[in-house]
């Protein structure tokens, strides 16, 4: 590991905006790019975040601000957890230590931080559309700035960016695209897509014989050749354009000037390929060869290790082997070792990801069962309609998506999966909230699968009953399965079978008592997933308010347990508390409050409990440590405590 050595800044500390970088020179820009380096590599240290993305791009970050001039030109970054450099350079280097952390910078783009920012970033394959419509806005207003979209090799294998290029060649707007090439995203790029972009980087030719092209013309301009010499020149230009076999010429088959590869590391080669294409009206595309990771040694050599970085994970640690405690469990490691164990006995068992198998801990199932793991890049909508396709042709896959990602594939789940009521098992990681803010937080999956016909929708309490979920629901799939589990250490993970001989088969739509009080109390707080064991320690807050309640582990959203639910609604006194890590807006709460509506109608008169419910309030929750965000939304175990007391004393 390398030393983390606290170095002068000279240049650094003299840019206060994007133009202080036109006073320097090649040369002194090399240095500020060593200079961002280390100060990144420091400032991550301490806050953690996204390292070899960043490091990988500060030469493409600051040839963009030599040769364009924000706010006025647009750059739409496309993911942008990639911008740190464009952070410091647009005025918030002084609250770089603030990254990440609540109420601090965000670690993706965002318009609320600067006007530099012209667009919200946290998801992939999006900046190519953004940049079409903002060009279209630009043209129809009759204002001159010019609009960059800058995407990765894994972000142009989306869906969305390949029709954003198909409709941008068609309409020929002045967009300017540069392509980062890592052959990264979070995991290591797959697909025919990736395939094609390592070709263009290993030949020159296509990039050769245009040059030579245009020569000729040159010295054509100056002879005197009559139109049928030109006419057949032209001609002969065009045909060597089309027969030249090259991975250059798809882009320009599209209608979009390409030119490339150029060394994304090399400042002066990069503010060259910008200033030549700047002024540009056709739509066109600067390829830029970049290493993630580059400058330190850790993250050159592993980019998908230091793709993110934890606080105080880069100093060098030297720790005596006895002193080396175990790696906690995650609930993404306890699902896919469950899936590992459940494919010993279920041989049409597959694997599917949307490019997040290092993330999901896929990896490692991928590593034992290659010919059933299927990693098919940023595809979130091929990924579940090719599930679908299998599901209908005898599979049984599984596929792995962050909650977040997921919707952006609920036209299949709908069209391709919910419809045909396929036997697909959704591992929703992710569900609730996470450090990342708005883009990334897991909360709408409750809300939008329970409003889906034949699917079922569970959450564990544990990670017992992850495990047992997942055996109970892969061997009796019968119809859509959707399980969400939070980003969080996973709670009993000692306590897992190691076996799938061992696993137990529960029923669970069925709901779990796991508390009653010992004197009688009308407070029933009804769990779901992570909340279970919130709602179990809010019990001693509650005890110093004399107060007690009945907890259950309501782990089935879809099918509620209606006989329990019925039961408990009869009970006039009853107070009942629907507790949930996700929006409140159409989520666990609401069915409830639905059921017993349905109770009302069935039974004009009748009196019912009455139901309370607690989730995530109606607004976007920013970035910030898990804890700080369940705090701040009311679902830490004191104020859930306290919202309890509240429902004791309504009348």
């Amino acid at each position: 590991m390398q030393t983390l050595v606290q170095h002068p800044s000279s240049f650094l500390d003299a840019i206060i905006s994007p133009g202080e970088l036109k006073k320097l020179s090649i040369g002194e820009l090399r240095s500020l790019a060593h200079e961002i380096r280390g100060e990144i590599v420091r400032n991550l240290n301490k806050t953690g975040g996204h390292l070899a993305s960043n490091l990988g791009i500060v030469e493409i970050t600051l040839a963009l601000h030599y040769v364009f001039e924000t706010p006025q030109d647009q750059i739409l970054w496309d993911v942008g957890h990639q911008a740190y450099v464009h952070k410091m350079l647009t005025g918030r280097r002084n609250n770089f230590h603030t990254l990440r952390q609540f109420r601090g910078l965000s670690g993706f783009i965002h318009p609320n931080e600067s006007e530099h920012d012209a667009f919200i970033a946290g998801h992939s394959s999006t900046s190519v559309s953004l940049a079409v419509g903002m060009a279209l806005a630009r043209d129809h207003l009759k204002e001159n700035h010019k609009v960059i979209a800058l995407i990765g090799d894994g972000g142009l294998t989306g869906g969305m960016a390949l029709e954003a290029l198909n409709h941008l060649g068609h309409i020929q707007r002045d967009v300017l695209i540069l392509l980062n090439d890592n052959e990264m995203s979070i995991s290591e790029n797959l697909g025919g897509f990736s395939q094609y972009m390592k070709r263009i980087k290993e030949t020159f030719f296509y990039k050769d014989i245009k040059q030579k092209i245009h020569l000729i013309e040159d010295q054509l301009d100056g002879l005197a050749l009559t139109p049928e010499m030109r006419k057949m020149i032209e001609s002969v230009k065009q045909e060597a354009k089309e027969r030249i076999d090259t991975p250059g010429i798809v882009f320009e088959k599209l209608g979009i000037n390409y030119s490339g590869p150029v060394d994304g590391h090399d400042v002066g080669a990069v503010i060259e390929a910008l200033s030549k294409v700047r002024d540009d009206a056709a739509p066109r595309m600067v390829h830029l060869i970049t290493q993630k990771g580059k400058g330190y040694g850790p993250a050159e050599g592993d980019a998908i290790k230091y793709h993110g970085v934890k606080a105080h994970s880069l100093e060098p640690k030297v720790e005596p082997a006895a002193d080396k405690k175990p790696k906690t469990k995650t609930y993404s490691d306890v699902f896919t070792d469950s899936l590992i164990e459940l494919a010993k006995v279920e041989p049409n068992l597959v694997a599917i990801t949307p490019a997040t198998a290092e993330g999901s801990g896929l990896v490692k199932f991928g590593k034992i069962y290659p010919e059933r793991f299927f990693d098919v890049a940023i595809c979130e909508q091929h990924a579940v309609t090719m599930a679908a396709g299998m599901a209908k042709a005898g599979l049984k896959p599984v596929v792995s998506i962050y909650s977040t990602f997921l919707q952006r594939a609920m036209d299949q789940v709908i069209h391709d999966v919910a419809i045909m009521n396929l036997p697909v098992l959704f591992g929703i990681d992710r569900g609730g909230l996470v450090e990342d803010g708005e883009t990334h937080q897991g909360v709408f999956d409750i809300a939008f699968l329970r409003s889906v016909p034949n699917f079922t929708v569970l959450a564990p309490k544990d990670a017992v009953e992850l495990q047992q979920m997942l055996f109970a629901a892969v061997r009796n799939l019968s119809g859509p399965v959707a399980i969400r589990f939070p980003r969080d250490a996973a709670l009993n993970a000692d306590k897992l079978a190691t076996s799938a001989d061992n696993f137990d088969q529960f029923d669970f739509r069925s709901w779990e008592k796991l508390h009653q009080p010992s004197h009688p109390s009308p407070l029933v707080v009804l769990a779901y997933g992570a909340m279970v064991q919130t709602a179990m320690s809010a019990r001693e807050a509650l005890h110093t308010r004399k107060l007690d309640a009945t907890i259950y582990n309501a782990r089935s959203v879809k099918p509620l347990d209606g006989a329990l639910l019925k039961q408990l609604l009869e009970q006039p006194d009853n107070r009942i508390i629907a507790l949930e890590e996700g929006c409140m807006s159409g989520g666990f709460g609401a069915a409830v409050m639905e059921f017993r509506s349905q109770m009302l109608l069935d039974s004009p008169g009748s009196r019912l409990a009455e139901v309370y419910s607690l989730g995530i309030p109606d607004r976007f929750i920013e970035h910030g440590n898990r804890s700080i965000l369940l705090n701040e939304v009311g679902l830490s175990p004191t104020l859930v405590a306290d919202f309890i007391a509240r429902c004791a004393q309504a009348t």
